[in-house]
């Protein structure tokens, strides 16, 4: 029997390797491009009572992922964040919508160090290297509220987890890979390690160049890696030379779904699917998200090559 994208998605974070790659995306921002679904038309609107907003965005939101995974096959589909909405009613409501079609993921953003924004860097680097104490205060600050954070959302039902912390700019790391070690790597692990205590697995979301800080990375236990960037120097060849076994996400590059160039987004699916990819521990997907402004055409293009390869390799 043919397996679904589900259950090889599952296969996948289960440790083995199934047929062909499942696929799905982090996020999905052109709905109302590819289905006609215009948030604008539910965030804008008049409600009652909180209730009654929280229940049309949840409904909304699980009307998109329903598309998803019938139209696009999608293995898994994102929880919601909207404000006024509380994350863990929407993953209990988004995994009773859903049912057997797809497994729910959600996102752990803040438990460790990641880069800081502009506003916030010159305090950042002043505590860095003045500060160290207090670094680490803040540190274990942050990774009890997500541990925590990840008992509540595998309580209401997540499948699975996705640290979305991005480590890296275009010419490296965010902070060198001593401070890396002392302020962010123990603190992750700790992380990980209580989330697989949950039997929960873990894939890092990180756009960026890794490759000085990629081995910390991995020593955590991390269970996956969804980006690996190629508009920062990261190509999925070598880093699966240098993991042969992980599970790695991604790898086509956003810009050329920006830019409709259909032979350079197929040369970029059969790249990722030949290096990352069929016969390997593989998620296909972009090297970031389905984002606001990208051309339709350009993810048609971009999974129906990802068919054509499944298909001459099945």
């Amino acid at each position: 029997m043919i397996p679904t994208n589900k259950e090889r998605l599952q296969m996948l974070l289960d440790g083995s390797v199934p047929d062909i790659p499942p696929h799905f995306e982090l996020l999905f921002q052109i709905e109302k491009e590819m289905f006609g679904l215009d948030w604008r038309n539910v965030r804008e609107r008049t409600y009652n009572t909180a209730e009654a907003r929280r229940d049309a965005l949840e409904n909304f939101h699980a009307e998109i992922c329903a598309r998803l995974i019938e139209e696009f096959g999608w293995a898994a589909v994102p929880a919601l964040y909207e404000e006024g909405v509380d994350e863990i009613h929407a993953i209990r409501h988004l995994k009773k919508c859903v049912g057997d079609r797809a497994l729910v993921v959600a996102f752990s953003g803040s438990g460790v160090f990641w880069m800081p924004t502009g506003e916030e860097m010159m305090d950042f680097v002043v505590m860095l290297f003045e500060r160290p104490d207090e670094m680490h205060t803040k540190a274990r600050k942050k990774c009890e509220a997500a541990k925590e954070l990840s008992k509540r959302q595998v309580d209401a039902g997540v499948d699975f987890i996705v640290q979305n912390t991005d480590f890296g700019y275009n010419k490296g790391p965010f902070i060198s890979p001593r401070h890396f070690k002392e302020f962010v790597t123990p603190y992750m692990t700790e992380i990980i390690s209580v989330m697989h205590d949950l039997k929960t697995r873990v894939i890092l979301h990180s756009d960026g160049d890794l490759r000085a800080i990629l081995d910390q990375i991995y020593s955590t236990g991390i269970d996956g890696y969804q980006s690996v960037d190629p508009q920062a120097n990261m190509d999925i060849k070598a880093v699966r030379e240098q993991y042969p076994d992980w599970l790695l996400m991604g790898n086509v590059a956003c810009n050329l779904l920006q830019d409709t160039d259909e032979q350079k987004i197929r040369s970029a699916v059969d790249y990722c699917m030949e290096h990352g990819g069929v016969g390997r521990r593989y998620i296909f997907s972009t090297s970031n998200c389905i984002f606001a402004g990208m051309p339709p055409e350009n993810y048609k293009i971009m999974l129906d090559e990802y068919h054509r390869y499944c298909m001459r390799n099945f």
